[in-house]
């Protein structure tokens, strides 16, 4: 429980897949973006975020170790990996809603909060626990099935842009409305320091 799987990288599989492959997936995208929008297209970035990353206690974002932590006293390591990789998505969304801003982008970023999903990343987490059937079945009698997964994400997506809950920045909650994120994730300190080593492990990496 308390040893994250890393990937080739050496980054554990949570900052991997729900943060780092999104950030550079968003980046590389971003210049035909900017093109698109330019024409008066309505283009708009939906990440997926959780309600989960307001639990989170270790909130240290500038090394790989700090990435690669283990949550080793928590009761549910795991759980609270995916907890900080989903901080990593908030912060990185507001961090990047202010620049997009600052440059007068009029591509529109949201991040919405899917809701407690048994989604297939959820099942394999907790397949790594002692009794996996056990924690499935518990967590399926608490946790919503993945049909009504994409809601808010569909809702970000395709509303028209004069909704009172689409806007720039904006955190999408079930049952598709706006609301106010918490301090940890408009924590610009923590913004900017995930951002700088992000970019700095990138180019690390070649990528």
């Amino acid at each position: 429980l308390g040893n994250p799987r890393l990937n080739a990288d050496g980054i554990q599989d949570n900052m991997a897949i729900n943060y780092l492959g999104p950030y550079v997936f968003t980046n590389t995208l971003l210049p035909l973006l900017e093109t698109t929008a330019s024409d008066g297209k309505d283009v708009r970035i939906v990440n997926v975020g959780s309600a989960g990353y307001k639990d989170v206690k270790f909130l240290e974002y500038g090394s790989k170790d700090a990435w690669n932590h283990k949550f080793r006293w928590s009761l549910l390591p795991t759980l609270d990996r995916y907890k900080y990789s989903k901080l990593a998505v908030h912060l990185w969304t507001n961090h990047l809603a202010k620049r997009l801003t600052e440059k007068n982008s009029p591509i529109t970023l949201l991040i919405v909060q899917p809701g407690a999903i048994l989604s297939d990343g959820a099942i394999r987490s907790l397949q790594t626990l002692p009794f996996p059937r056990f924690w499935i079945f518990l967590m399926g009698l608490m946790m919503h099935p993945q049909t009504l997964g994409a809601h808010t994400s569909v809702f970000a997506a395709c509303q028209p842009k004069d909704s009172l809950h689409i806007f720039h920045g904006a955190y999408i909650w079930p049952p598709n409305v706006s609301t106010k994120q918490g301090p940890k994730a408009l924590d610009e300190n923590k913004q900017t320091e995930l951002f700088e080593f992000t970019e700095n492990l990138l180019e690390e990496l070649g990528i």
